[in-house]
């Protein structure tokens, strides 16, 4: 991916493509780290790595909902946090206002970030992951190890299957850029008519 946008348009190299170049530089870092922490079963060390990595989905996504998505770039590049930035509709960028945006297109997004924002910050989500066999009459086990071997193989699945999930969107976009970027004639002329059809 990150070859073909290069590549594309001659070389060319814009500010998007150094926001890009940095988005798919962590997010290989993530992927790298994710598989080696679900090899290990340690689930609480992974799973705050899927959260990240919707977080790169969230702040790539940005670029599509601004005015002047170089502009963007070149603002966060100079360490404008996107929060502080304000979309097409004058909408400041929070997570939570991209979480729900993004949301319209991908509907696992809300409930995924949820979920893994109880990894990341200290939750309930630790305090149950740190007893095991819990009887009702109050006594539990205490496991001494960060692997997590008294889960399934299934909790682990649905962590691989959302960390996938958040790389494509992620790369949906990434790609949605490769396409404008190669083809600057014709994204025009499609704006171009867009815009008439809204007059």
């Amino acid at each position: 991916m990150l070859k073909k946008m290069l590549e594309a348009y001659n070389g060319a190299i814009y500010p998007l493509d150094l926001y890009a170049i940095g988005m798919l530089h962590r997010s290989q870092a993530l992927i790298d780290g994710f598989c080696d922490l679900v090899k290990d079963r340690n689930l609480l060390c992974a799973a705050p790595l899927i959260r990240l990595q919707l977080d790169n989905a969230l702040r790539f996504y940005a670029s599509f909902i601004v005015d002047k998505p170089h502009e963007f770039a070149e603002q966060v590049s100079g360490g404008m946090p996107v929060r502080n930035l304000k979309d097409k509709e004058n909408n400041k960028m929070t997570d939570a206002y991209l979480v729900k945006k993004l949301s319209l297109e991908h509907s696992f997004v809300e409930p995924l970030y949820e979920q893994t924002c109880g990894f990341v910050h200290f939750s309930n989500t630790h305090i149950y992951y740190s007893m095991r066999d819990i009887k009702k009459d109050g006594t539990f086990t205490i496991p001494f190890s960060v692997k997590d071997i008294d889960n399934k193989d299934e909790i682990f699945i649905q962590a691989i299957d959302a960390f996938k999930s958040a790389t494509n969107v992620l790369l949906k976009y990434v790609e949605g850029w490769i396409i404008t970027k190669d083809n600057p004639q014709e994204v025009a002329k499609l704006a171009k008519e867009l815009l008439n059809n809204k007059k």
